[in-house]
């Protein structure tokens, strides 16, 4: 699981968590109910498990699995409570927000999806018992992914508040001289265009001067 499974793009977030020792087959059924759900409602769902609120509806691997009340869920009406399968998933969603604000996403928005929610089986350790005895089973292990993905334009947060950084450190007297020399070039310019008016009046003046002694002859 070192590759992730989809394909990350500029406002995606990631976060892993392996070995985790959860049900993998909870797992798988949980992390089908959380896709494409905002985070504060993925979050919500898995503290109303841990509170037992909801149940989780089992739709695979619903052999021998109770029925809840009400109406059906996904299809079927069975379910299981996995607190700690919830405790963990939970842990892997605040690392992707944690994440999220890292790389600068706005995360309080609620455009912060789940884009993907990813389970795969981890390592299998024997349980040893008193006197270095082995027992036949091998605990299960779990991984997950998770994947955020915040809607509309990417806002790097960071870079904008870089910018304002930028801007105060500007003292004003350098704001000052910069408008100083400014107002010195236009100064510059305007003498320079008033000579050059000056000297064109001169040389029409001297030309009208040398028609009239023309026609006089």
């Amino acid at each position: 699981m070192k590759k992730s499974y989809y394909n990350l793009k500029g406002n995606d977030v990631l976060a892993r968590s392996y070995n985790c020792p959860i049900s993998f087959k909870f797992s798988v059924e949980l992390s089908r109910e959380l896709r494409n759900k905002h985070y504060k409602q993925a979050i919500k769902y898995l503290e109303d498990i841990m509170a037992l609120k909801r149940h989780v509806p089992i739709v695979r691997y619903n052999s021998d699995v109770a029925h809840r009340k009400g109406q059906a869920i996904s299809g079927v009406k069975s379910g299981r409570y996995p607190v700690k399968v919830a405790k963990y998933f939970k842990k892997v969603f605040e690392m992707a927000k944690a994440n999220a604000d890292y790389k600068g996403l706005d995360s309080d928005k609620k455009d912060l999806i789940v884009k993907g929610c990813v389970v795969s089986q981890g390592i299998k350790r024997y349980s040893y018992q008193t006197k270095g005895r082995r027992r036949l089973r091998r605990d299960q292990t779990t991984n997950i992914e998770v994947v955020l993905v915040q809607q509309g334009k990417f806002v790097n947060k960071k870079k904008e508040h870089k910018k304002i950084a930028d801007k105060k450190k500007k003292t004003k007297p350098e704001e000052k001289d910069v408008e100083k020399e400014k107002a010195e070039v236009t100064q510059e310019k305007g003498i320079i265009k008033e000579q050059q008016k000056k000297e064109i009046k001169a040389q029409k003046e001297l030309l009208n001067k040398e028609m009239q002694k023309k026609h006089n002859l």
